[in-house]
């Protein structure tokens, strides 16, 4: 690493070798790497990692030592990991780390709620992944997602098995993971990833489901299952349909309820850190890029994190788009994540597909937005691209001066924590919720205002209009929604993303579909086009029953069999479908419906009861 110029100053010096010499001391980016735990599978492989990480000036490495709920190091609780068969039973891969590398300093990654990866169970019954153990998570069905098939787990949008975050077993026993691992080995830090759900799909089990609705008289499951940062615009300056803003209310607290759970093990685990470390050990969290997405999606409410000190650094990964989507979401973190002092932010950059002046541009964002430093994502891609040095060097980028003026943060606050557990309405919580659901960015104008007309519209509602559609959907049989077998090819396109790469994908999408109106096999374009898991399954959706309150499903429901939609633009890139069947609508009683179905059911017949009521004048 080059040697920094000395800064002393000469008051006669002229003013452009002042700016020069000021420059030159400004403070640069921190660097480090996260080294993946399949390239330290020998002693050979940890001395090449270690060696090319102080050669190319890394400052810190954040090594994974727990993958799959298992051990890279020696430990009495978690189970050995798996690694080559010509690898010693006595080789400890941490220990070895910690010799090999030295003095550079190490932080364990830790991934916390992903357990198993593979479609075969572990074979230890112990292991935390073991479809045996009480915290696996379930699905809204009440289904233990160890039991998913490969293309179950693609639909589901979900990597394997994961630990249910509200399991306080789970929970007790990452903790004892953390103390064992920090009395052992003398680590720099504890780094944790997959600190959150899979999706908004998950964690509605049937426990918690039954307290929320003794409180919130309505069942989660009956909630809309996805909400976005749009959604909860609308929803706030009352532009959504009046049952829609209701439902909004409610899934807006169970969301928060969602986020309580990832957030409870994050204090036990800053507590054993803080017991058990050495001073100055540090706990950081790797995060996904846009805080909005991440709460509402997948309970990860890091911006409050930050707020409340519960971290010593977060790890935004900003791995993927052009400079337009890393660039947006670095600046938006940086101005819109209010931190406790001493809370650092460094960049996560993915390397894959970039050279050494891309991320020299990214990280040049990161400094002048104010973050201590940038972490590459891996040192092994790196490795195998021979480009180490240069990209290391590339995104040492001066550090914002801390003299310089910061932008004014656009939270709302206060930005708090959610609690583990459930509770009733309340005006400063539904505060909270809507400043981590907006990703900071909250109007303050007229917010308690408005705040105050949603938590009133909901308190009528469930004194009147739900338990009415309840009643009434529980009174006899009910006519299930159309269902329909789709196709689709998906381009994905990032918000952020420039409006270049928009049309692009567009385009793409458009080639897709005009090859599917030529007559060419679904499977072999969509594994050619597509971007999103019918590219492996041969273009084939799972079933869908048809809302006729979505206007893309009332556009879908008027397809014929085989015959192909336009190009539909969505909030995250393009589809466009193929009917391949339908099934027509058939009567169930609605305890017996799927829970998908009770959904579109629930909405529409809540829907209509509170226009008759508004009619009426109740």
């Amino acid at each position: 690493m080059p040697k920094p110029q000395p800064c002393s100053l000469h008051a006669l010096l002229p003013a452009l070798a002042l700016l020069l010499l000021v420059s030159a001391c400004a403070p640069r980016l921190r660097s480090s790497a996260w080294v993946v735990r399949f390239d330290m599978d020998s002693p050979a492989e940890i001395a090449s990692v270690c060696s090319e990480a102080k050669q190319a000036g890394l400052d810190r490495l954040l090594v994974q030592v727990r993958g799959r709920a298992d051990a890279l190091y020696r430990s009495d609780i978690a189970p050995r990991a798996e690694t080559p068969a010509s690898t010693p039973m006595d080789f400890d891969p941490l220990a070895r780390l910690l010799v090999e590398c030295a003095p550079l300093p190490l932080h364990a990654w830790l991934n916390v709620f992903y357990l198993w990866g593979g479609t075969a169970q572990p074979e230890n019954p112990k292991h935390p992944g073991h479809p045996d153990q009480p915290w696996i998570l379930s699905d809204n069905t009440g289904r233990p997602v160890s039991g998913y098939s490969e293309r179950e787990r693609r639909l589901g949008w979900i990597e394997g098995s994961y630990a249910d975050p509200a399991s306080a077993e789970y929970r007790s026993l990452f903790v004892q993971v953390v103390r064992e691992l920090l009395d052992r080995y003398p680590m720099a830090g504890i780094h944790l990833d997959f600190m959150r759900y899979p999706g908004p799909g998950y964690g509605k089990s049937a426990g918690p489901a039954r307290e929320f609705e003794q409180i919130w008289g309505i069942d989660p499951r009956l909630l809309p299952e996805r909400l976005n940062a749009g959604m909860v615009t609308a929803w706030l300056e009352g532009t959504q349909p009046p049952a829609d803003r209701v439902l909004t209310t409610a899934a807006l607290f169970w969301n928060e309820f969602r986020a309580g759970q990832v957030t409870q093990l994050l204090r036990e685990v800053r507590q054993a850190v803080d017991q058990n470390g050495a001073t100055g050990t540090a706990l950081s969290v790797a995060v996904f890029p846009e805080p909005s997405a991440a709460y509402l999606e997948n309970g990860q409410e890091w911006q409050a994190w930050a707020a409340e000190g519960l971290v010593d650094t977060l790890y935004p990964m900003a791995y993927f788009g052009d400079i337009d989507r890393v660039g947006a979401q670095l600046r938006g973190i940086a101005t819109n994540t209010p931190r406790a002092p001493g809370v650092a932010l460094w960049a996560g950059l993915g390397v894959s597909g970039k050279d050494a002046e891309q991320l020299g541009q990214e990280a040049k964002i990161a400094g002048e937005t104010g973050y201590d430093g940038v972490a590459l994502f891996s040192l092994g891609h790196l490795m195998k691209a021979n480009t180490a040095p240069a990209c290391v060097e590339a995104v040492r980028a001066p550090r914002r001066s801390p003299s310089a003026p910061k932008a004014e943060p656009a939270w709302a606050g206060p930005l708090t924590t959610a609690p583990a557990t459930l509770l009733p309405p309340d005006l400063q919580r539904l505060k909270a919720i809507v400043t981590k659901g907006l990703g900071g960015a909250v109007p303050s104008r007229d917010l308690e205002t408005k705040l105050t007309k949603r938590l009133q519209e909901y308190d009528r509602a469930r004194q009147q209009a739900i338990p009415k559609t309840l009643l009434q959907l529980k009174t006899g049989p009910i006519t299930l929604p159309e269902r329909l077998k789709l196709g689709g090819i998906f381009r994905y396109a990032n918000p952020m993303d420039s409006p270049a790469r928009w049309q692009k994908q567009e385009i793409l999408c458009e080639k897709a579909r005009q090859r599917l109106l030529a007559g060419e096999n679904l499977a072999t374009v969509a594994r050619e086009m597509s971007q999103d898991g019918t590219r492996t399954m041969g273009g084939l959706l799972a079933p869908r029953f048809l809302d006729p309150l979505n206007p893309r499903d009332q556009e879908l429901g008027q397809l014929a069999p085989k015959e192909t939609s336009r190009v539909m633009r969505v909030a995250n890139g393009f589809w466009c479908y193929r009917l391949e069947s339908r099934s027509p609508a058939g009567q169930l009683p609605f305890s017996e419906a799927p829970w998908e179905a009770k959904r579109i059911l629930f909405r529409r017949t809540l829907s209509e009861m509170m226009a008759s009521e508004a009619g009426t004048g109740l």
